[in-house]
């Protein structure tokens, strides 16, 4: 993707560690991204986008944090209870390891794609080209079904 491609193009970032975050906007911004919101837990993260007056394309979120992790944001989007974000909208999990539980968990929500830490502007934009590129049925059923793990 070239960096016009994402001059329009609005991230939410969700980690509780606010380094990382600024970190994170820093590589965004190299790579063409302008518009980011910011959130430091899941539950922040569903306030901010209750309240956007413009839809997020790709939503980058940590699994492990406190008060709402990134599975359970994951589902709440894809059962459509945020109203500017569409149930498919692009999702990438971020973690600093691939638990086979949360991987299992989050395929079973249809994720977009997953970034381990560390995390490099290449890596980032590959991870947000590949996630953008795929496409899924909604399927609110069985995201109901899904039991989301709280991190330990």
């Amino acid at each position: 993707m070239e960096n016009q491609t994402f001059k329009d193009f609005h991230v939410l970032i969700v980690d509780d560690d606010l380094a990382f975050l600024d970190l994170l906007e820093v590589m965004l911004g190299s790579i063409g991204i302008k518009t980011i919101t910011r959130a430091d837990s899941g539950a922040q993260a569903f306030s901010a986008v209750t309240e956007l007056k413009r839809p997020v394309d790709c939503t980058i979120c940590d699994f492990k944090m406190s008060n709402g992790n990134g599975l359970q944001l994951l589902k709440i989007i894809r059962m459509g209870r945020v109203k500017f974000l569409r149930p498919d909208a692009c999702f990438i999990l971020l973690t600093a390891s691939g638990e086979s539980e949360v991987v299992a968990t989050a395929a079973q929500l249809d994720v977009n794609a997953y970034l381990i830490k560390p995390v490099t502007p290449d890596k980032l934009k590959t991870a947000i080209a590949k996630a953008r590129g795929k496409y899924f049925p909604v399927d609110f059923k069985k995201y109901a079904q899904v039991l989301v793990p709280e991190p330990s």
